[in-house]
């Protein structure tokens, strides 16, 4: 089991690079499932790219996915995830329906909840602290951490009250998108095609929280995690400062896995360095 970076600025053929790697292992071992984990609107590109550069024309044993589809597989291969997922409309429409039933203990809020698209903010506001790992309680806290703010402590509340709403209202119906991914987290374990397999990560900038759980859950049941980072060669991509310096998403992906890596006692490959010509 490992962790390996493949480093490099824009245009200098990291992808390219490890589309070679990946193909020459997969033609090594036949027997072994290879996951190549894009962003949804790179799929069909990337599977493109894989089949041209077969020495075969095929990639038998690799499969192109985004993470909802990584999802979908394995749900489907394990059982989990039973409940119907809860897209964006559906999301809307629940809120708008817990928001009439609390409507009284949000001083703030209520006023708002009739204008155009503000249901969507909300909406917004909570799938954000789903992806950051932000649970109900968390929220009150930070309600109450900034009580000396005025409006925003009340904000919070009301977003806090929402919240709990929301979450007491599907906990036994549905499945919201954010879930389903600490879901995964559980279902990888029970999952042979993750067990022994390689996952691959690439057109990615950074990892939710939640996104970093599933890689620390994936480094424990696959033998090998590969991504690429876009970084030149002149940064150290494992010290990260602040958000302002250079390269800041890149070093903060890296120290996160790397920190992942070392909690679930991982060990992390050479890096592999592309530069420009």
């Amino acid at each position: 089991m490992a962790l390996q970076f493949y480093f490099g600025p824009s245009g200098s053929g990291k992808s390219k690079r490890l589309h070679q790697d990946v193909l020459h292992m997969a033609a090594k071992d036949p027997d072994c499932n290879f996951l190549f984990l894009v962003p949804d609107q790179f799929t069909m590109q990337t599977q493109m790219d894989l089949v041209k550069e077969s020495p075969g024309g095929g990639i038998m044993n690799i499969d192109v996915l985004s993470f909802g589809r990584l999802t979908h597989r394995i749900f489907e291969e394990t059982g989990y995830g039973r409940k119907p997922v809860l897209d964006d409309t559906g999301k809307s429409l629940v809120l708008r329906k817990v928001a009439s039933s609390v409507k009284e203990n949000l001083p703030v809020l209520s006023g708002n909840l009739n204008k155009i698209g503000y249901i969507h903010e909300i909406k917004s506001a909570i799938s954000e602290f789903k992806q950051y790992g932000l649970s109900v309680e968390r929220v009150g806290e930070l309600a109450e951490f900034s009580k000396s703010r005025g409006t925003l402590y009340y904000k919070l509340k009301d977003l806090k009250t929402l919240y709990q709403a929301f979450d007491a209202y599907v906990a036994e119906r549905f499945i919201t998108t954010e879930d389903t991914l600490a879901l995964l987290s559980r279902a990888v374990h029970e999952s042979k095609i993750m067990k022994n397999s390689v996952v691959i990560f690439d057109g990615f900038t950074g990892f939710t929280p939640v996104q970093n759980r599933l890689i620390g859950e994936l480094l424990k049941v696959c033998d090998k995690i590969m991504l690429t980072v876009e970084i030149d060669r002149r940064e150290d991509p494992f010290v990260y400062k602040h958000p302002y310096q250079l390269f800041a998403l890149s070093k903060q992906m890296v120290t996160s896995l790397t920190e992942v890596a070392q909690e679930v006692r991982v060990e992390i490959d050479e890096p592999v360095w592309l530069c420009k010509n």
